[in-house]
């Protein structure tokens, strides 16, 4: 069995996420659920996650992309690490 990830979290991504679940507080399993998929598997080894890994974006500015719904939440892989850095809807992503 792989050795799991440790999944931090940005100041930024605190704000957006407190943002989001005054809006809508059903979205904390969601999150809860995000993290532990991304403590497991944050490159999408097994291809049964909507993880995809941007281009042209740089190493601290959320490299990649896990999608759940209509809200998107960017991250970067760093060795054993994973750093969250924004939970948005998409319409406030594209």
């Amino acid at each position: 069995m792989p050795q799991p990830f440790l999944v931090r979290t940005s100041s930024r991504f605190l704000r957006d996420a407190r943002k989001r679940l005054r809006q809508n507080p059903e979205l904390v399993e969601i999150l809860e659920g995000l993290r532990v998929i991304l403590g497991e598997d944050p490159y999408n080894r097994t291809r049964q996650y909507h993880i995809k890994k941007l281009k042209d974006i740089k190493p601290g500015e959320g490299q990649w992309r896990i999608r759940h719904g209509d809200y998107r939440l960017r991250y970067d892989i760093f060795g054993q690490e994973v750093v969250l850095y924004s939970f948005r809807h998409r319409r406030e992503v594209y």
